[in-house]
């Protein structure tokens, strides 16, 4: 019977009957590379990249490399340069590993012996860190170690996280005389023992609005005393002027008058709004309102008038010099604006105006328009009109202008621009000599053309260029070197260009065409 293998260390299991005279050796072998491995065992794992398997082998071998997975304590170093993952085989296992890179280690399960797929969830060993884990095969968790009243000494650093128990007077460093006792017993006379720079004594106050029983105040640098009553004015305030104490405690107007030093008249004060004074000398007022006053004189009693103003304000109504009432005469004004004015005649009402200017004012007819100015084109009524009708009008020159629906203008004189006998030929009847030729008219006895593309009949033509000439019956047509003479279609002669003239029939000689 062939050995076996534990799951998770891989111990070699001898079968049966297996392993007569050696089994010894086997069994050494486990317990000293696998069982002491296990239990003490320690070796370093050198990672090259970001995802590696550790070494696991079924059954024993005396090189820690081979088998990695099996040893108790790691220590991890790497050459990636990053954040790096190694990957122990799906077998139930705790381990202490020592992270001596500086870079984050996380420790997977693989799902199978050396792969590299996480088969669940991993721990993270930071850098420089040393941590126990364990695995169910499939999970690994960190291992949480309860100390039991254990002997801290004196940590360099720490945080108490739901600690309990800690005594203030002997657990806490640095506190001030007195407070560890304030902080056990904390009463107003342990708080006055701690404090050393306390103002007063008795208990503590924390009303918002304490009541203080006739305590000695000293000299506040600050304060409100609000709902304070007692307060001495003699001897109470200071930096009053003098005789102010005396007009508070007596408010009367000579006692106000004696602590006023810059006062204005004598007498008792006045708060009435409207106050009756009994001829007073108001000198020079700043400002005033002078209601119902009476005898004010026009010459010396208002200041700031314009030049001449005192004197009009002194003269009659309608009298010359004085000023103008509404509905009174105007005079004769050296200027003015006269807006919104009605009832001005334009016969008489307006100076300046042009000879008729008045007339067509107060009748605005052409006729009158006419009358008055005196640099006007033409005579009549005046065009309103969008599209006039002028009648025989002397256009002159226009510079520009539609003549549409005009009629009557002479060809010889009418129309500028014309080449040398157009004008002429535009005055021809069509039809005769010297006139344009229309379409389908006659074209007369053109004295020179070049006649592309024309056909029809005709009496005489000058071929020039054309290569085939036709009558009603006849034809020439230039055909290999030769002109063809056809009656039809059928050709009755030729001409090379020799000179040589071929005929279908007899040539007459001398004869009359």
């Amino acid at each position: 019977m062939s050995s076996t293998y534990s799951p998770d260390l891989r111990i070699e299991l001898i079968g049966t009957g297996d392993q007569a005279g050696v089994w010894g050796a086997t069994t050494n072998n486990n317990l000293a590379y696998v069982l002491e491995q296990a239990v003490a065992g320690y070796v370093s794992v050198a990672v090259s990249s970001a995802n590696q398997a550790l070494t696991y082998l079924s059954g024993a071998t005396s090189v820690a490399a081979d088998n990695q997975s099996v040893h108790a304590s790691l220590a991890l170093t790497t050459s990636t340069g990053a954040n790096f993952a190694v990957y122990a085989p799906p077998a139930s296992k705790q381990y202490t590993i020592y992270n001596a890179s500086s870079y984050t280690a996380t420790i997977y399960n693989s799902t199978v012996i050396g792969n590299t797929t996480a088969a669940g969830t991993g721990v993270a060993i930071p850098a420089g860190k040393t941590m126990t884990v364990w695995s169910d095969g499939t999970n690994f968790a960190q291992q949480n170690t309860a100390f039991i009243a254990p002997a801290l000494g004196t940590p360099a650093s720490g945080t108490l996280t739901n600690c309990t128990g800690l005594p203030v007077s002997t657990g806490v460093s640095g506190l001030g005389s007195g407070v560890a006792t304030f902080l056990a017993t904390p009463s107003s006379a342990n708080l006055a023992a701690a404090v050393s720079d306390e103002t007063g004594t008795g208990a503590l106050v924390f009303a918002n609005s304490p009541t203080l029983v006739t305590p000695a105040l000293g000299t506040p640098s600050s304060g409100t005393l609000t709902n304070a009553t007692g307060l001495p004015i003699s001897t109470g305030v200071s930096g009053l002027g003098t005789g102010v104490a005396t007009f508070l405690a007596t408010p009367s107007s000579a006692n106000l008058a004696s602590a006023v030093t810059d006062e204005t008249g004598t007498g008792a004060l006045v708060f009435a709004n409207s106050p009756t004074l009994v001829t007073p000398a108001l000198g020079t007022p700043a400002s005033g309102t002078l209601t119902s006053c009476t005898g004010l004189p026009i010459s010396t009693g208002v200041s700031g008038l314009g030049s001449n103003v005192a004197t009009a304000l002194a003269v009659s109504v309608g009298s010359s010099g004085a000023l103008v009432t509404n509905g009174g005469a105007l005079g004769t004004p050296s200027s003015g604006t006269l807006t919104n004015a009605t009832g001005l005649p334009v016969a008489t009402g307006i100076s300046g105006l042009g000879t008729g200017v008045a007339t067509f004012l107060g009748t605005p007819s052409s006729a009158n328009l006419a009358a008055a100015v005196t640099g006007e084109t033409g005579s009549g009524a005046l065009v309103f009109a969008t599209s006039p009708t002028l009648v025989t009008p002397a256009l002159g020159t226009p510079s520009s202008g539609t003549l549409t629906s005009c009629t009557g203008l002479p060809v010889s004189t009418g129309i500028s621009g014309l080449g040398t006998g157009v004008a002429t030929a535009l005055a021809v009847n069509v039809g005769s000599a010297g006139a344009p030729v229309v379409n389908g008219g006659a074209l007369g006895t053109p004295s020179s053309g070049t006649m592309t593309n024309v056909s029809g009949t005709a009496a005489s033509l000058t071929a020039g260029a054309a290569q085939q000439l036709n009558t009603t019956n006849f034809s020439i047509v230039e055909s290999g070197g030769k002109l063809y003479f056809k009656y039809g279609s059928t050709a009755i002669a030729s001409l090379d260009s020799s000179g040589n003239f071929t005929s279908l029939a007899d040539v007459t000689a001398y004869g009359t065409p």
